[in-house]
Formats: C-alpha cells, sequence, structure tokens
C-alpha cells in the first residue's frame, strides 16, 4: 500500500521514492525504498529509539547502485506497536525482517546493515538457518552479538586466559585521541540533540538527524527491547554460529559499544572481516560516507570473490 511520502527534506533530494507497508510477524511495518529497484536489495535496520530517518545520508549515497530499504521497527515510527513485552524479542524481531525480505525481495537475498540494536536484531537473524538463502552479506555497526558477548564475559570469569589473551589484543580497545571529557561529551550530545537545538536556534541550516514525530512512543520501544532481551542473552547465551559473510565496522572510539565486546565473534563467523574507523557511535549520521563506502566496498568484494575465473569455461565452474 502506497503512502504520501515522509520526509523533512524540502529538496527532495532525500526522500525515499517508495512507500510501503509490509506485514510483519503479526506487526505491520512502515516501509522506504530508494534506487532502481533491479539494483541489489540492500536492508538498512536503525537502532533503539531512531527510526528509517536515521539512514537518510547513507541510503542516498548508496541509492546509484542498490535498491536500498529502509523500515521502522516493530514499535517505533510508523510501524505497528504491539503491547506485550514478548513481542519485542530478538526472535520476534527476526521474524519481522524475514518477513519483510520476504515481501519485498522474495527471489533475491538481500544485503543488510544494522547500527546498534538493529545489528544486534540482525545478528539473530543471521544466525537462524533462514539467512543461508535470505542474507547474502551482514554489515555491524556498532551493535555484538549478545550470546557472543555473553560467553564471552563467562570466560572471561572463569579462564583467566581468555582475560589475558583480550587485554593484550590491543585492536579490540578503544584507541587514537580521546579523553574523559570528549567521551562524556559524546553520550551527552548525541546528533539528534544537536539536530533539537539547532531547530531552536534558528537560522542554521537543518541537518540530516531529524528527530520524527514519534520520538516519545519510539524512546519507550527502544526501552522494551532492550529490557527484554539484554539480561536474557547475556545471562543465558547460546552457542550462535552462521556462514553469511559478516562485517564489523568497528567504532574504534565509540564510548557506548567499546570494540572489545566483538572479541568472541570471530569464533562463530565462518567468514568475517573487521574495518575499524575511528569515529563515535553515531555513524549513519556524523560519517554517512565511510558507512556507505564501507557497505559498498564489501558487496562489490563479495562479488569480485563469487565470479568465475576470467576465461574459464562451463566445464571449469
Amino acid at each position: 500500500m502506497t503512502e504520501p511520502l515522509d520526509s523533512t527534506d524540502p529538496t527532495g533530494t532525500h526522500r525515499p521514492i517508495r512507500t510501503s507497508r509490509v506485514p510483519g510477524a503479526g506487526a505491520e511495518l512502515a516501509v522506504y525504498e530508494w534506487g532502481d529497484p533491479a539494483g541489489d536489495p540492500l536492508v538498512l535496520v536503525h537502532g533503539l529509539s531512531d527510526t528509517h530517518l536515521v539512514w537518510t545520508d547513507v541510503a542516498a549515497l548508496l541509492a546509484d547502485g542498490f535498491r536500498v530499504i529502509t523500515y521502522d521497527l516493530r514499535g517505533h515510527g510508523r510501524s505497528a506497536k504491539p503491547d506485550a513485552s514478548r513481542e519485542y524479542r530478538l526472535d520476534r524481531l527476526a521474524d519481522d525482517f524475514f518477513a519483510l525480505v520476504e515481501a519485498v525481495s522474495p527471489k533475491q537475498p538481500v544485503h543488510v546493515c544494522g547500527h546498534g540494536w538493529g545489528a544486534v536484531q540482525i545478528w539473530e537473524a543471521v544466525c537462524d538457518p533462514r539467512a543461508n538463502t535470505r542474507i547474502a552479506s551482514f554489515t555491524a555497526i556498532a551493535g555484538p552479538n549478545l550470546d557472543h558477548v555473553g560467553i564471552t564475559l563467562r570466560e572471561l570469569v572463569t579462564k583467566p586466559e581468555r582475560a589475558g589473551q583480550l587485554l593484550t589484543d590491543r585492536k579490540f580497545w578503544r584507541h587514537g585521541a580521546g579523553s574523559a571529557q570528549i567521551a562524556a561529551q559524546r553520550i551527552a550530545y548525541p546528533p539528534r540533540v544537536r539536530t533539537w537545538l539547532i531547530e531552536r536556534l534558528g537560522g542554521i541550516a537543518r541537518a540530516h538527524a531529524p528527530i520524527a514525530p514519534t520520538w516519545r512512543g519510539d524512546l519507550a520501544a527502544g526501552a522494551r527491547i532492550a529490557r527484554a532481551n539484554l539480561a536474557h542473552h547475556l545471562l543465558r547465551p547460546r552457542t550462535r554460529r552462521t556462514a553469511v559473510p559478516v562485517q564489523l565496522v568497528v567504532d574504534t572510539t565509540d564510548v557506548l559499544v567499546p570494540p572489545f565486546l566483538y572479541y568472541g565473534s570471530a569464533r562463530w563467523v565462518d567468514r568475517l572481516w573487521r574495518c575499524p574507523i575511528p569515529a563515535d557511535h553515531w555513524l549513519p549520521v556524523t560519517e554517512p560516507l565511510l558507512v556507505a563506502e564501507a557497505i559498498a566496498n564489501f558487496v562489490e568484494d563479495l562479488h569480485a570473490a563469487n565470479a568465475p575465473y576470467p576465461g574459464a569455461d562451463a566445464t571449469d565452474r
């Protein structure tokens, strides 16, 4: 079902060209698309208390090469808002994702990128058997697999040698210039706070980190998702494996999701890439070009790796 476009960009440059509503796993989802319908499908998944709007700049940058699909998670934006806490468990969010993929790309697997808890929920999806035929690649930004983190934390307590490995592996720790003061500023002054101040001050061009009119409900939904999943997966972690190619875009100066939280994932991911970027937690808003390049380069590398050898005939393949 087509709806009026939802955008705060008066020029139309960053507006989605198609909108629709898709039945999820018992919760209807608001879906927004950019780019050529014949392009490789790429799904961008937002985190807690955000909406599809957090991907606006990234989607516009990738629209030339991809069919970019974003959506509001259940409880957020214009999507349905179930009441029961169990409806916000990761398995339900993963079911929503697979229902979306089946609706928008039934014949072709999708590439997917998640930010924050958007990445956390897609970890749940890529470790599901359905991912083997429905997900072509996964880029995770500022969102680890909660089960992997839970197992790692348990090992750090029970196996001192694992703690020693972690402490001496510099790539899993925050580095670069920084201080406690800068860290505090990054936590207290995120992009949406900057946008709010810009709106109140007036006379300054609005940044592409708009605050959705549904922000109060989005905050409540984000709290429900965190409450329904965080302790459950950290305290009772499962062994979760995937054969889907995974790229970790690691914000090496992220004060909310420190890089060591990804430490255990290499053991359970068959094909894992790591792309460090010295930036803060809100990369899709603060560094959209870097995010777009990381996704596009990863997909291009996978296409090249899967291409037949030049000059090979059918008997060689």
